[in-house]
């Protein structure tokens, strides 16, 4: 998982092709855009997002502003439209406010509680993908169930570790 930011273009009405066209062009030229989704340009760091903007404002074309996180390709997620998208190079972003990220935390002696518990929260969870350290699953759900996720463990006798918690 690698936290990015996503600009979109607000493209104003009036405006003649070319100066759409201008405007690409010296995106081209200043930002390391890393991906894109139809007006959506995404770019890995703070210092690219802030040369988009400058380019998009200077040209009255800034639009809307996301935090995204972007998910390994073996990411498994039921509905990915309430959540995130998937951009034209096909990769799968999550809006970052949206979502919530957790894992078990390791060291639980008993196997059964810890299957227990994940197979409770299974039904609030959109998603997982595995964790690169570790054999345990990063699972993903809605920002607005943290407590609830907290509360099933808690009734298994496991904790979570949260590795994000929507902005």
């Amino acid at each position: 998982m690698r936290h990015m930011y996503g600009v979109e273009i607000h493209v104003p009405a009036g405006k003649l092709p070319g100066f759409y066209a201008q405007v690409i062009h010296k995106i081209g030229d200043h930002v390391n855009v890393f991906d894109r989704d139809n007006l959506l340009f995404i770019v890995e760091n703070e210092a690219e997002r802030d040369k988009l903007e400058a380019v998009l404002s200077k040209s009255g074309m800034l639009g809307d502003r996301f935090s995204l996180l972007l998910l390994p390709s073996s990411a498994q997620i039921d509905t990915v439209e309430d959540i995130g998208f998937v951009s034209q190079s096909e990769h799968l972003y999550l809006y970052a406010e949206r979502v919530a990220l957790f894992t078990f935390a390791g060291g639980t002696e008993n196997e059964q509680d810890r299957w227990a518990a994940q197979e409770q929260l299974r039904e609030h969870v959109s998603g997982q993908f595995p964790a690169t350290a570790s054999s345990t699953p990063v699972f993903i759900l809605d920002n607005a169930q943290t407590e609830l996720a907290d509360g099933i463990a808690r009734a298994y006798g496991q904790s979570l570790v949260w590795l994000h918690r929507g902005e």
